[in-house]
């Protein structure tokens, strides 16, 4: 079942076995069935989509609910918040026992220092309880996060993040693009290894009102998209389906480009601006960094589970009550 925004309309599509004759269409402004809950369509043979008018102002979450009692959940995985980019869900992916992550509960995404009062609001709407930037202490000054009422902003840097830079420390940036490339790999065996910092994280969800948590960096693309990947490899998610969340970022390279040229101009000592297309390598979600991530990962520890359980400290318990909290 997928669900995508076409014009004024939602397009929601599926497979026909997911939704045999009979099955029920419903809309919700809640990732379940309840009194918000609206029925749409009764599915006749051989339909496999459904067109929904877009409700201003409010997310929409559609279920199929099979003769049977089945319930299939499902939702716009990007987001369109103002000012921000490369807004997602990781709700729906389908781990190797069958079961699916919440909707509505883990969100990741780009830099929020240009958030507006509309995209703050939506934030609330969303029922989002904490942010986690794992930006470093310069980032962060230099593009600071508006505080957001009644929603939790944690500053938890993620690798590389911790060296820090002062407002006044300048950096010699390379003019050559092909250094680039070997350096986001270095940068993602870096990031690695901030194994108390990701403790931290996983614990915090499962204290009460752990979720729903909104998780960024600048591009939310490596710092983001490592920790994605550690959620959702607890959750089982097949690897195949972890590395296509991670290629979701490249939908948004030009926007990555733009931050990423910016920061660094940013903190270098040159007075001429340096081109943007220089720091593309820096800017794409290429999957041979994630495979430098988990190949660290086992290098440390044999497994990306041992290196979760002994580098980490995610014990078995943790695990299972994180599985409980966040499959369906």
């Amino acid at each position: 079942m997928n669900v995508t925004r076409e014009d004024n309309h939602y397009l929601i599509s599926w497979e026909v076995d997911e939704a045999p004759t009979g099955t029920v269409l419903y809309g919700s402004f809640h990732p379940r069935k309840d009194e918000t809950a609206n029925e749409l369509a009764v599915i006749q043979n051989g339909e496999n989509s459904f067109q929904a008018m877009i409700e201003p102002e409010k997310r929409m979450y559609f279920i199929l609910e099979k003769p049977n009692g089945e319930i299939k959940i499902a939702a716009e995985r990007v987001l369109d918040v103002p000012d921000v980019f490369n807004f997602r869900d990781l709700g729906g992916y389908v781990n190797r026992a069958g079961k699916s992550v919440k909707w509505g509960k883990l969100y990741r995404s780009g830099s929020l220092a240009k958030l507006t009062k509309a995209g703050e609001d939506q934030l609330k709407e969303l029922g989002i309880h904490w942010i986690c930037d794992l930006r470093s202490t310069a980032e962060v000054k230099t593009a600071p996060t508006p505080a957001i009422s009644g929603i939790l902003n944690k500053n938890i840097p993620i690798g590389a993040a911790k060296n820090e830079l002062s407002e006044e420390t300048k950096l010699e940036i390379p003019a050559d693009e092909t250094v680039y490339e070997p350096l986001m790999g270095d940068s993602y065996k870096v990031f690695v290894h901030s194994t108390s910092d990701y403790f931290t994280i996983f614990n915090a969800l499962l204290k009460p009102q752990g979720t729903p948590f909104l998780f960024h960096c600048t591009a939310g693309k490596d710092r983001t998209g490592i920790l994605a990947a550690l959620l959702l490899h607890l959750l089982d998610i097949p690897e195949e389906m972890i590395f296509q969340d991670y290629a979701i970022t490249n939908h948004f390279t030009e926007q990555i480009l733009e931050e990423v040229g910016a920061l660094a101009n940013s903190f270098s000592g040159q007075e001429k601006q340096m081109a943007l297309e220089t720091f593309r390598p820096m800017a794409e979600a290429r999957p041979s960094y994630l495979t430098i991530a988990f190949d660290e990962m086992k290098r440390t520890s044999g497994s990306i589970d041992l290196f979760l359980e002994n580098e980490v400290g995610i014990t078995r318990e943790m695990k299972q009550n994180l599985q409980a909290q966040l499959l369906e």
